[in-house]
């Protein structure tokens, strides 16, 4: 099963939702929202109708199955959760049982690795983990193929893109922030708790701001002309 595919669409990243419970990395802590905040983003998200961005989660923390869940089924919406199979199980992330529950409620589940590393640096024992192993024990949780991937931190290079084709993803999310369409490519909005209402219309809209958008190229070029310097 894949995501909706359209000619154009916002994406949104959600993380966490309400108090973590593990600890977090560096620089998490910014991509936690509340429930409130959360929920007032979905309401805008259920009024949206056809225009509305795709859902989706990275990380696969519990309050994926324990908050995002029932308000999304109250709003009769649908997200791609993108799992790390090395957290499973463990304090504050999703449950294996969690995760066939989030398939089973029609959610769509999806690849963000094994240990949340940087794809780009990865030999190839780690590749094998990343992608192969990682990916098969989440189909069989999901009791489907999974063939959706999120590159972990946003990070990849021409390098990982010919590996996920050569897997057999039919698309890769990103962190790039704009619109998607139907490529193999395909970028993200970032929602944080520091965003501004202006900031988050932007996200839901997939519009770039202007002061964004010289980095968002230089980067995009970077990313997927050239292979990353001193990759295994």
């Amino acid at each position: 099963m894949t995501a909706k595919d359209s000619p154009s669409q916002s994406v949104l990243i959600f993380h966490g939702i309400g108090t973590p419970g593990r600890t977090l990395e560096h620089g998490e802590a910014q991509y936690w929202l509340d429930r409130e905040q959360f929920c007032a983003i979905l309401d805008r998200i259920a009024a949206m109708g056809a225009d509305a961005p795709l859902i989706t989660f990275d990380d696969g923390n519990d309050s994926d199955c324990e908050i995002a869940l029932p308000e999304l089924q109250r709003r009769d919406l649908r997200a791609v959760f993108f799992l790390l199979t090395a957290r499973l199980d463990q304090p504050g992330s999703l449950t294996s049982r969690q995760v066939r529950d989030l398939a089973q409620a029609g959610q769509i589940i999806g690849l963000h690795g094994h240990a949340h590393r940087d794809w780009r640096r990865l030999e190839a024992q780690d590749r094998l983990q990343e992608y192969h192993l990682a990916r098969q024990q989440l189909s069989d949780l999901a009791g489907r193929d999974v063939n959706l991937a999120a590159a972990p931190f946003g990070f990849y290079d021409r390098q990982v893109i010919k590996d996920l084709r050569e897997q057999g993803f039919a698309a890769v999310y990103t962190s790039d922030w704009g619109r998607a369409g139907a490529g193999f490519i395909r970028p993200r909005n970032c929602i944080d708790n520091r965003m501004s209402a202006r900031a988050i219309s932007d996200a839901l809209a997939g519009h770039i701001p202007l002061a964004r958008r010289p980095r968002r190229l230089l980067g995009l070029a970077r990313k997927r002309l050239f292979p990353m310097w001193g990759r295994s």
